[in-house]
């Protein structure tokens, strides 16, 4: 199996319709025909991706109250959070 790995950051996901396909765009350099995708497998992208929203939130919040914890302490250092 190939594994390509892409980083996005915030740029725009859409939907495109060409020549009767459906494609999901993942910024400018991932499309994915989704045209005759089902609708549980579409539920189970919409799951998996709720999922990797909380785990970025909560990396995002333990870095926050780890910059809390050291600024009481009396350390300004901030640290950048780790990408997911």
């Amino acid at each position: 199996m190939k594994t390509a790995i892409l980083s996005w950051g915030d740029r725009p996901i859409e939907l495109e319709t060409e020549n009767d396909r459906t494609f999901l765009r993942l910024g400018a350099e991932l499309r994915v025909d989704v045209t005759d995708t089902s609708p549980d497998q579409l539920e189970q992208l919409a799951q998996v991706t709720a999922d990797l929203a909380d785990v970025r939130r909560d990396r995002i919040r333990a870095v926050r109250v780890a910059d809390e914890v050291a600024a009481e302490d009396g350390f300004p250092y901030r640290r950048r959070p780790v990408a997911a």
